[in-house]
């Protein structure tokens, strides 16, 4: 990798990385999620830094294109960002579930003993 290349893809990979740290400092990003953006900005700029690690991942996975590794890696974390989401989603989803079988329970309730009381 040429050296302009390696200071530019280091200092954008450490930038996302610091972006990520600001947005979880801040609480727009929770910090459950940003685990898993920490971890694929820490292997950019692992990466980035290290010149021969990406090619010795490639030849222990049988890539003859180096940088096509790192798609690769990119596809990884994305796909554990997509499950992680799905998995929150659905928790969501039953929780919302459970919160509404739980209203309407108590709105019968309140019908209930609502029409008991007098002047009501």
């Amino acid at each position: 990798m040429e050296m302009r290349i390696q200071i530019i893809a280091i200092t954008a990979s450490a930038g996302l990385m610091l972006w990520v740290l600001h947005l979880i400092r801040q609480r727009i990003l929770r910090a459950e999620y940003g685990i898993i953006w920490l971890a694929g900005t820490a292997a950019l700029v692992i990466v980035s830094i290290w010149r021969g690690l990406l090619d010795r991942i490639a030849n222990l996975v049988g890539v003859y294109y180096a940088p096509a590794v790192l798609l690769l890696v990119g596809i990884f974390f994305g796909i554990l960002g997509f499950l992680h989401m799905t998995v929150a989603l659905s928790r969501l989803a039953d929780q919302q579930k459970k919160l509404a079988q739980e209203l309407a329970l108590l709105q019968e309730n309140l019908n209930r003993h609502g029409s008991d009381t007098p002047g009501a």
